[in-house]
């Protein structure tokens, strides 16, 4: 992040320092703090990082997602100056920050503005890795497309184990161990998890259900057309249609081969 406004901290102290600089009429002053200003914005950008790769210069204090010390400035400037020794003049050096608390101020507000580029302390060792090899071999623009990418990679996953475990939770089915699943299939796990026993007793039980002459000694009577199961005068219904269905699902019955028993 370049400064570019106002409002920041590290441009107010910097715009304090150029003022007392240009009081005192120190050319050297301001040739100080305007290189100091051109290292952090570099660096902060990924300019210096592109720029050091360019030059086979050691990268290590250029990458913009990391702390912003004053060997990072220091390191910047030797950089510039073997580009053009002749016309580029020398520091801020590492020395020169550490004991000029103007410029120790500015570095410190430059590297405390960077809107959480840094990336977090909490970060597993996937993740660091990650951040390590994005840093290494993209360029600045493209670290944060392929981030934006990776992070909504992260939010889809976390959204589908969220799913993945209510559903497990649901049917006993734990989608996060297949590779590939169809709804099918999980659909005839579930019902294998009922025994063919168990099919067995549900068969009978709606067998039973649907047979008027077993039902009618209880004063209840199968309504073919709503599946249901009701008292003779239809005032007060035992099984309802949705549910007599549920059983015959759940007995691996064909509903539509069903017959009530006259």
């Amino acid at each position: 992040m370049s400064e570019d406004s106002d409002g920041l901290l590290s441009s107010q102290i910097m715009a304090r320092l150029m003022l007392e600089a240009k009081d005192n009429g120190s050319d050297r002053r301001l040739g100080t703090l305007t290189r100091l200003r051109e290292a952090c914005d570099d660096i902060l950008s990924g300019r210096a990082l592109e720029l050091a790769r360019k030059k086979g210069w050691s990268t290590t204090y250029f990458h913009p997602h990391r702390r912003l010390v004053a060997l990072s400035v220091h390191e910047y400037r030797k950089l510039k100056q073997s580009l053009s020794p002749g016309t580029e003049p020398p520091g801020p050096t590492k020395d020169t920050i550490a004991h000029d608390k103007g410029l120790s101020d500015y570095l410190q507000a430059r590297d405390g503005e960077r809107n959480g580029a840094r990336p977090s302390a909490r970060k597993g060792t996937r993740a660091r890795r990650t951040d390590e090899i994005l840093l290494e071999k993209l360029d600045f623009n493209d670290q944060s497309v392929v981030r934006t990418e990776l992070e909504e990679g992260r939010r889809a996953r976390l959204r589908y184990n969220t799913l993945a475990a209510f559903f497990h939770k649901l049917s006993g089915v734990d989608l996060r161990d297949r590779e590939n699943f169809s709804f099918e299939d999980v659909a005839a796990e579930i019902r294998g998890q009922i025994s063919g026993e168990d099919r067995q007793e549900l068969s009978s039980l709606v067998a039973r259900l649907r047979d008027n002459r077993a039902l009618a000694g209880m004063g209840l009577q199968y309504e073919k057309d709503s599946a249901r199961i009701m008292t003779d005068l239809g005032d007060l219904v035992l099984v309802t249609g949705s549910e007599m269905r549920v059983l015959v699902r759940l007995a691996g019955l064909n509903p539509d081969r069903l017959k009530p028993i006259d």
